[in-house]
C-alpha cells in the first residue's frame, strides 16, 4: 500500500481579516480510510480566535468552531460534530477567521490515513426490542462494545426502526439491518437502514423477490438458520435466489446447525463458492451472548463496507468467541480464507488458543481428509491445495469450535 499522505500548511496572513473564511485544498482518494487534522494558534494572551471545519465537494461536511484542536473522519465514524459519509473527492480545511491576535500564526496538519489490512470480530445477527430481542438499542451495543466486539448488526424482525439510533461511540461499529422474517425462512439484509420498501412476503416467490429487490439496492445478504425447527425459521425458499453467505452456526452448536454444515459442504461439491457467517441471534430470553458464536474477518479498511466485503468474499472464521480461538494464514504473501488460488499452492495456517484435546481437521471435496491434535496452543498447519478447495475445522469431541472458509483452486 502506498504511503500515508501528510500536508503541513503554516498560515500568517489573513487578507480579508476577521469574520472571514480561509480555505486549504487537498485531494482524497478511494484508497484512504480516514482523514485527520490538527492545527494550532496562539490563545490566551495572544487572544487569537480561529474555528475550524470541514467541506467536501463543495459542502460542508462538519465545523467544530475552537473547541478541539485534533478532528477525524472516517466513512463510518467521525469526531462530534462532523458527517460520516464517503472519503474520496475534494476538500477543504476551512478556518473561520473569528479575531486575530498579535503574531496569529496558525499551523495546520492534514494527515490522509491509507487503508489497512485488519482482523476485525463481531456480530452479524442480533435483535433488540425494535422486535423481540428484550433490551434497548443503547444496551445492546454496550453488551457487544463490552465483549469486545469491533461491529454489531442489529438484525431486527421485519422492522427497520432501530437503524435510526445510532450513538457516538467510536469503539464500535453498528451495520444497519433488517432480518426478513417470512413463512418460508429468514434472511438478513446488512448494510442498509431500509433494504425493501415492504417485507411482506405471500410466498417464497417473493421472498426471492425481497432478496432480489434488497440485492439491487446494495444490502449483504445472509441466509439464516436453513434448517431451524420451527415452521418458519427453517428455509424453504430455495437457494437459486440472490444471496451472498449462509449462516451455518447460531447460536449454541445443535443438530440443526450440523445439517447447515453438511449442506454447506454439499453446495461446495456442486461448485457453490458459498461464504459462511455465524450469529448469536441474540434475544434476552435466550440466555445467548453477542459474539458466541463470532465472525472474524479480514477487512481492508475501517468502513461498514469494508466489513460487509469481507463478508461477501469468505474473509471470514467463524469461531464459538469472539477471543479464545482464532485461525489466520500466515507466512508470506499468503493468501486469505476465500481465495482463489493455484493448484498445489502452499497454505500455512496459524490457529491459536487451543485447548487440551482440540482436533483440527482437514476437509476438502472428499470430506475429511485428516487431523491433527496439536500439544500447545499455538500450532501451524503447513500443506498444499491438492483438491478443488480446502477448509479447516477445529472440534473438541462433538463441540464445534471453528470452521474457516475454504481456499479454492483456481
Amino acid at each position: 500500500m502506498s504511503v500515508d499522505q501528510e500536508i503541513n500548511v503554516s498560515i500568517d496572513n489573513f487578507p480579508e481579516g476577521e469574520k472571514s473564511f480561509v480555505e486549504i485544498p487537498f485531494e482524497v482518494g478511494a484508497d484512504i480510510e480516514r482523514i485527520e487534522i490538527a492545527y494550532h494558534f496562539p490563545f490566551g494572551g495572544g487572544g487569537s480566535v480561529i474555528d475550524l471545519g470541514l467541506a467536501h465537494n463543495g459542502r460542508m461536511r462538519g465545523w467544530s468552531g475552537s473547541e478541539r484542536g485534533f478532528i477525524t473522519l472516517e466513512e463510518d465514524r467521525a469526531t462530534p460534530g462532523y458527517d460520516c459519509g464517503p472519503l474520496a473527492g475534494a476538500w477543504h480545511a476551512v478556518l473561520g477567521i473569528v479575531k486575530i491576535g498579535p503574531a496569529c500564526k496558525v499551523d495546520l496538519k492534514i494527515r490522509l490515513i491509507n487503508k489497512r489490512q485488519r482482523w476485525l470480530v463481531g456480530e452479524l445477527h442480533s435483535h433488540s426490542e425494535h422486535s423481540d430481542g428484550g433490551v434497548t438499542v443503547l444496551d445492546a451495543i454496550h453488551r457487544a462494545r463490552a465483549g469486545g466486539l469491533a461491529f454489531l448488526a442489529i438484525t431486527d424482525h421485519n422492522t427497520t426502526s432501530q437503524n435510526t439510533i445510532r450513538p457516538d461511540d467510536p469503539g464500535i461499529l453498528v451495520i444497519p439491518a433488517m432480518e426478513l422474517t417470512s413463512f418460508w425462512g429468514h434472511t438478513n439484509f446488512l448494510g442498509l437502514a431500509k433494504p425493501v420498501a415492504d417485507w411482506r412476503c405471500r410466498g417464497p416467490h417473493e421472498v426471492v423477490d425481497r432478496m432480489a429487490e434488497a440485492r439491487a439496492n446494495g444490502a449483504t445478504i445472509v441466509i439464516n438458520h436453513p434448517f431451524q425447527n420451527s415452521a418458519g425459521g427453517k428455509w424453504q425458499s430455495g437457494f437459486d435466489g440472490p444471496f451472498d453467505a449462509l449462516e451455518i452456526w447460531n447460536g449454541l452448536w445443535t443438530p440443526m446447525n450440523a445439517q447447515a454444515l453438511a449442506f454447506w459442504q454439499e453446495l461446495l461439491l456442486a461448485g457453490r463458492q458459498i461464504p459462511i457467517t455465524g450469529g448469536s441471534d441474540f434475544h434476552l430470553k435466550n440466555r445467548r451472548r453477542h459474539g458466541h458464536p463470532s465472525n472474524r474477518l479480514r477487512v481492508t479498511g475501517s468502513s461498514i463496507a469494508d466489513i460487509l466485503s469481507a463478508v461477501r468474499a469468505g474473509r471470514n472464521v467463524v469461531s464459538f468467541s469472539p477471543h479464545d480461538l482464532t485461525a489466520e494464514p500466515v507466512g508470506s504473501g499468503h493468501p486469505d480464507f476465500g481465495s482463489r488460488i493455484p493448484s498445489a499452492s502452499a497454505i500455512a495456517v496459524s490457529f491459536s488458543g487451543l485447548a487440551n484435546g482440540d482436533e483440527i481437521r482437514f476437509v476438502d471435496e472428499t470430506g475429511y481428509t485428516g487431523s491433527v491434535r496439536p500439544e500447545a496452543g499455538r500450532f501451524t498447519v503447513e500443506t498444499k491445495l491438492s483438491a478443488r478447495f480446502l477448509r479447516f475445522e477445529v472440534w473438541h469431541g462433538e463441540e464445534a469450535r471453528l470452521f474457516t472458509n475454504p481456499f479454492y483452486a483456481e
